[in-house]
C-alpha cells in the first residue's frame, strides 16, 4: 500500500507504519513546518516535501492508495476561536477536499479534534467522499489502556471496500488494546534531575489546584492532553510529574512521545531545542488511537503480531 502523509508533522503515521504488519510504505510526506520536517528526516528516508497544500492539484500529488491527513486543529478549537473554514489555516484542507473527487484515492484517513465533527469543513469533506464508505469515531488513548488523555475525532473512508467495525474499547478480556499500561513505563527517572524540567515553587503556588499533577507510583495515573503550548502555558497544556521529594517537574518531550506510542526506534535530534520539541510533540498523533481507527480498513485488520505489539510496554525513546 502506497501512503501519502499530508500535514505530516514529525511523522506519526510513518512511525506507526514502521511497526505495522500491514505492507505499507510512505511515498511522500508533506508539511509547511520546516522544523517538524527536519525531525521527520532524522527518522525516515522517504521523500519529504515542504508544500503549501492550499494551491495543490491532483497532478502534483504522487499516486497513493491511502491519503493520511492530520490538518491543523485550531480552526475547530475554542482557543483557536473556532472559525472553521473562515480560518486561513483551513485553506489547505479546503483545497484537498476539492481535489479528492478528481484524485479518488482508494482510502482516506483523517485525525482532528472532536470539534471538527459537525463543522463546515467536516460537511465539505463528507460531500467530497460521495460514493465512499465512511466510518467515524471519537476515541481517547485512555480508552485503549494508555495513561494519556488525547480525545480525537477519526474518519476513515474506503472507495471500493466494506469497512470493518471499530474495535470495542473500555472492556476487559482478550482485546489487547484495552490492557492497562502504567504511567511509570513512560517515565525516565534520569530526567528527575534535569534542571530544564524543574517547576519553580512560585509557579506551583500561583496555580494551586489548577495544575494536573500525576504520580508515577499511582497505577491509575493518567496524564492530561499535552498540547503545543506545553512548557509555555502553565495550565491546560499537559501534566506535571510528582517527584519523590515532593517537588514537580515537566515531562521531557521523549516521555510525551512515549505516551503517544511512538516506537523506541524513533529519535529526537540531539540539537533540537526543548521548546521546539514540546511544541512538535504536542502537535503530534496518538499512535494507539490511530491504529485503532485504521483497523476499520481491511488492509489494517488486526493480526496476531499486531495484537502482541499493542500489548507491549510503552516504548522508551532516545534523544539522538
Amino acid at each position: 500500500m502506497r501512503v501519502l502523509e499530508l500535514f505530516c508533522g514529525i511523522g506519526g503515521v510513518a512511525a506507526l507504519l514502521s511497526t505495522s504488519p500491514a505492507a505499507a510504505e510512505v511515498v511522500e510526506a508533506t508539511d509547511l513546518d520546516r522544523v517538524a520536517l527536519e525531525v521527520y528526516r532524522h527518522n525516515f528516508t522517504h521523500p519529504v516535501v515542504v508544500r503549501n497544500l492550499a494551491g495543490v492539484t491532483a497532478a502534483k500529488l504522487p499516486a497513493a492508495d491511502l491519503w493520511a491527513l492530520a490538518p491543523p486543529c485550531q480552526p475547530h478549537t475554542r482557543r483557536g476561536k473556532g472559525r472553521d473554514l473562515d480560518d486561513p489555516r483551513s485553506a489547505p484542507l479546503a483545497r484537498l477536499v476539492e481535489v479528492i473527487p478528481e484524485a479518488r484515492p482508494r482510502y482516506l484517513f483523517l485525525e482532528n479534534v472532536p470539534g471538527f465533527q459537525g463543522s463546515d469543513a467536516h460537511a465539505a469533506l463528507r460531500r467530497a467522499l460521495s460514493g465512499y464508505r465512511v466510518a467515524e469515531t471519537v476515541v481517547c488513548p485512555s480508552d485503549l489502556g494508555w495513561p494519556n488523555r488525547r480525545r480525537r475525532f477519526y474518519l476513515v473512508a474506503a472507495r471500493d471496500e466494506t469497512l470493518r467495525p471499530f474495535p470495542r474499547v473500555g472492556v476487559s478480556g482478550d482485546e489487547a488494546r484495552t490492557v492497562k499500561r502504567p504511567l511509570d513505563e513512560a517515565v525516565d527517572p534520569a530526567q528527575d534531575a534535569n534542571p530544564e524540567l524543574a517547576v519553580e515553587p512560585e509557579l506551583r503556588e500561583r496555580y494551586t489546584g489548577a495544575l494536573s499533577i500525576v504520580d508515577r507510583e499511582d497505577p491509575d495515573a493518567v496524564t492530561a492532553c499535552f498540547t503545543s503550548a506545553y512548557g509555555r502555558s502553565p495550565v491546560r497544556s499537559g501534566s506535571y510529574l510528582l517527584l519523590p521529594d515532593g517537588g514537580l517537574r515537566r515531562f521531557h518531550p521523549r516521555e510525551i512521545l512515549s505516551l503517544l506510542g511512538f516506537p523506541a526506534t524513533y529519535a529526537l535530534p540531539p540539537d533540537l531545542p526543548l521548546p521546539n520539541a514540546w511544541r512538535l510533540a504536542g502537535n503530534s498523533l496518538s499512535l494507539p488511537a490511530v491504529r485503532h481507527a485504521l483497523t476499520a480498513l481491511p488492509a489494517f485488520a488486526p493480526a496476531a503480531d499486531a495484537e502482541s505489539s499493542t500489548n507491549s510496554e510503552i516504548p522508551t525513546l532516545q534523544i539522538g
